[in-house]
């Protein structure tokens, strides 16, 4: 056939058209599909990225909180002679702060001791004789330099003090909640009688122990939450609580000082040694 016929160009014509046209739709439909593309990739980039700056983030606050927790050999060696803190007292300290210091801060506020109240179903009072809540008032006996935190040497300290007071000249209601938290190992709210046995031991010797063992047995059975735990010890300076009486009558524990009454100007209250008694 001649393939120059009019007939047969136009039909080649038409294919080569359409031939050409192809690579046209093709590039057109790559176009339009590409950006969905981006986008999903994009999507993906932004979540990792996201990802990857929340573990930076934790990780930057972990080491935050592990470098205010590490004290220089002098301190450390410091608070054991002066409070007998030892290397197990630091661990169980440690312990605690990073509890209460949930987000990583270095130093714990009113809003930590609040939260930790909450997971101990304690619910301080909102108005004390200071005309401050509960809260507030146990930060202000022990806040060294009245920034209202408690930071990690502070920390210490205010545990140390407590422990060692022999006058009961130390405000004791952060200690109180340091102490059972120490004990409450496992972090259920409650401690059981060897840990209550724990802390008497600590407090008040070896001689109380055996012979209160008995009747806090009696008194509070197997278990005691926070609430039971400050009926039983007291809650502020003067000691008081239950156990009080039991020491009087077995002749382990001297009648305490009644605390010495702190004095303000207005509204505004002198920190340092009036929150100790003036030791």
């Amino acid at each position: 056939r001649n393939s120059s016929s009019p007939l047969i160009m136009a039909g080649k014509s038409g294919a080569l058209t359409e031939r050409a046209r192809l690579p046209e739709i093709r590039s057109s439909g790559s176009q339009t599909a590409r950006p969905h593309s981006i986008r999903t990739l994009d999507l993906m980039s932004s979540s990792i990225k996201n990802i990857s700056a929340g573990m930076v983030a934790r990780d930057r606050q972990e080491r935050v909180r592990e470098a205010e927790t590490i004290e220089p050999m002098e301190m450390r060696r410091e608070w054991e002679e002066k409070y007998g803190i030892s290397k197990l007292d630091l661990e169980g300290l440690s312990r605690v702060f990073k509890q209460l210091d949930v987000n990583g801060r270095g130093k714990i506020g009113p809003d930590d001791l609040a939260r930790a109240f909450k997971r101990l179903d304690y619910e301080p009072p909102a108005i004390t004789d200071f005309g401050n809540s509960e809260i507030e008032d146990m930060i202000w006996e022990v806040d060294e330099d009245v920034d209202g935190f408690i930071d990690w040497p502070n920390f210490v300290l205010l545990y140390g003090r407590a422990r060692t007071d022999q006058f009961s000249k130390e405000p004791r209601r952060f200690f109180n909640l340091i102490d059972f938290m120490m004990c409450d190992k496992d972090g259920g709210g409650q401690i059981d009688e060897d840990e209550c046995l724990e802390i008497l031991y600590r407090r008040y010797g070896k001689r109380a122990m055996e012979k209160l063992q008995d009747k806090l047995l009696k008194m509070f059975g197997r278990e005691l939450d926070y609430g039971e735990f400050l009926e039983l010890v007291g809650s502020n300076v003067d000691g008081g609580g239950k156990i009080q009486p039991m020491l009087e009558e077995y002749g382990l524990a001297a009648t305490p000082a009644a605390p010495t009454a702190r004095k303000s100007a207005g509204n505004k209250r002198t920190p340092g040694s009036a929150r100790r008694g003036n030791k």
